[in-house]
């Protein structure tokens, strides 16, 4: 039996970052983002108001072996029917500031994962969380068997627990030179890469520069540079990108120096004819790079891509560096499909708890399906009555009652037929 212990003080959440740490390296969720440095900068800026913390310890003896970073909101369906949801930290964001974290989960020390999920569900069915409605972890690897373990645990006590793959994750397992890695692409893509850098060189006059953000001044430098480029790249659409977003904006200027003083972020930008025209801000964490976010500059000759260019840089780079992978995390948009060489899956795992609130929603939402189609089957009967009547003779006799044209003799009508399939459907 593990020990539970709910933190729902902020200031004791940070009292365990070391416990933390530890934790995560002993276990198989060793990811930048469910670091302390990056989860309690994320509570700092969007925790208050309207969140409450709800954080799940489980200790075996005096060693902790499971971390639930949790939360309590209340939330409202379309249908208007509120509800209260436990959602993972780093999540749930409204959409205008989102941060997009990725590999989120419960984290687990190796061997425990049962008994964590075991005593995980214990307490979600039980009192020691609170009351809750709905239960939702997004952005979670596959790779790690906990949120199945805990899927079925759930449906052990009753509740309705499903896990759906919400998006998928390129990267590449990088190998021993850059040769190896061109080798491992389609003639197709390794064509793209090589034309790509070589035209953009060729416009350059000569090699071009990856520089790096070596020190705190250079860092304010690098992000000056990325947040540019990134509203450069985006404006071009007509949108203001990410960075237009004031919370956005606070919780990276949190996490940045953060992750620069251990090492952990990889701020760079590619400089060519003396000037930049593309940044990456990656992170490094466990050996490996992840792509989180980039700019580019937009007026620069059609056919050249310094986007690409710059992963290309920053992939050659990695591997000369011996990192293991270089990880796209979510959204495989086309540039990211054509360097990575595999993909993951990410999951979602959400439970609903039997309640008053929760089957009203229900009833609510299938209302509202029916209504929608309904009116679906009603509009189609319109159309195919309106689509006779435009094949109609223009010198029929138009019938009585206001019926339209083409109405059967027995009286029958298509508006009265589709009342009547809508009734009976």
């Amino acid at each position: 039996m593990l020990r539970f212990h709910l933190v729902t003080e902020f200031a004791e959440l940070c009292a365990m970052r070391g416990a933390w740490e530890d934790l995560m390296r002993r276990s198989g969720l060793n990811e930048p983002m469910v670091t302390p440095d990056w989860t309690l900068a994320w509570w700092r800026v969007f925790g208050a108001p309207g969140r409450s913390l709800r954080a799940a310890l489980f200790f075996d003896g005096p060693r902790l072996v499971g971390l639930a970073p949790l939360l309590e909101r209340r939330c409202r369906h379309r249908s208007g029917i509120p509800f209260r949801r436990l959602e993972l930290l780093a999540s749930g964001e409204d959409q205008a500031d989102e941060i997009c974290s990725c590999n989120l989960g419960v984290i687990a020390e190796r061997g425990a994962e049962a008994d964590v999920a075991r005593a995980l569900a214990g307490a979600l069915t039980g009192a020691a969380l609170g009351a809750w409605d709905e239960l939702v972890m997004p952005a979670m690897r596959t790779d790690g068997a906990l949120a199945v373990l805990l899927a079925r645990e759930l449906r052990q006590h009753g509740i309705d627990a499903r896990i759906e793959v919400t998006d998928v994750s390129p990267y590449i397992p990088l190998p021993s030179s850059w040769e190896a890695y061109l080798g491992a692409l389609s003639t197709s893509r390794r064509y793209l890469v090589r034309r790509s850098m070589r035209d953009l060189e060729a416009w350059a006059g000569g090699a071009l520069t990856l520089e790096r953000a070596r020190t705190r001044e250079e860092l304010a430098q690098a992000r000056a540079i990325l947040v540019r480029l990134h509203a450069e790249r985006w404006s071009a659409e007509g949108r203001a990108g990410v960075f237009a977003s004031r919370r956005f904006r606070e919780f990276h200027d949190e996490v940045m120096p953060a992750m620069f003083e251990r090492g952990a972020l990889d701020l760079a930008w590619l400089s060519a004819r003396g000037e930049p025209i593309a940044a990456l801000y990656n992170l490094v964490w466990n050996n490996k790079l992840y792509f989180y976010q980039c700019g580019r500059r937009v007026d620069l000759p059609k056919g050249l891509r310094p986007g690409t260019v710059i992963h290309a840089y920053a992939i050659r780079a990695a591997i000369e560096e011996g990192r293991r992978e270089y990880d796209f995390l979510d959204s495989p948009c086309q540039y990211k499909l054509a360097l990575s060489l595999s993909a993951r899956p990410l999951i979602e795992l959400r439970a609903a708890r039997p309640s008053v609130n929760d089957s009203a929603r229900r009833a609510a939402e299938l209302a509202a399906h029916e209504l929608r189609v309904l009116k679906r089957r009603v509009l189609a009967t319109w159309r195919a009555a309106a689509g006779s009547l435009a094949r109609a003779p223009a010198d029929r006799q138009a019938p009585p009652c206001g019926e339209p044209a083409g109405a059967p003799a027995d009286g029958a009508s298509p508006r009265r037929e589709a009342r009547a399939r809508a009734a009976s459907s």
